[in-house]
């Protein structure tokens, strides 16, 4: 599954008390635009799933290439509060969440439906407000390999300029 391309998010929630919890997600898609609605992968090992499911609110951070440095703290094993001291974040006043002041894009969202697929919850989020800084690429993942996924390449040249294979021929099959 990792060899799949994906954008690198940070999803992020709060607690009843305001103490912050996050979790890196590269299992993140659009699913309508109308109403506006997300899909989001949550383990249900990690230690964000408990709050997020009870609170039923997140913001979906869309990270930079040059905030690898947060995927790296959200990954490791680091106390919840301090994955989030290497970032400029804010709470946000109408929702409560907080959200990553220079993210590439950003989702306050509030969940519709949770299903329970394996070791996961598939969290379908409606997006009641969103940004996004269009100056600005969001990062891209393919296994531990990390890129900006330029939207005018496409995902071919994405994958081609990772060195991940793009067609038959390069696994190498015949067309």
């Amino acid at each position: 599954m990792r060899r799949l391309a994906a954008t690198v998010t940070l999803v992020t929630t709060s607690d009843e008390q305001g103490e912050r919890y996050g979790m890196l997600a590269t299992s993140v898609t659009s699913v309508t635009m109308e109403p506006p609605m997300l899909l989001v992968c949550v383990s249900r090992s990690a230690h964000v799933h408990p709050t997020l499911m009870a609170r039923k609110s997140m913001c979906i951070n869309v990270l930079l290439d040059e905030q690898a440095s947060l995927v790296r703290a959200f990954s490791s094993s680091l106390p919840h509060e301090e994955r989030f001291a290497n970032a400029a974040w804010d709470n946000h006043a109408a929702f409560a969440l907080p959200y990553l002041r220079d993210a590439q894009a950003l989702f306050f969202c509030e969940v519709d439906q949770v299903i329970e697929a394996g070791t996961h919850s598939v969290v379908v989020p409606y997006a009641l407000a969103f940004n996004r800084d269009a100056a600005k690429e969001a990062m891209g993942k393919i296994e531990r390999a990390m890129g900006v996924a330029d939207a005018g390449l496409g995902m071919y040249e994405f994958n081609r300029r990772l060195g991940i294979p793009t067609g038959l021929k390069d696994l190498g099959m015949k067309a």
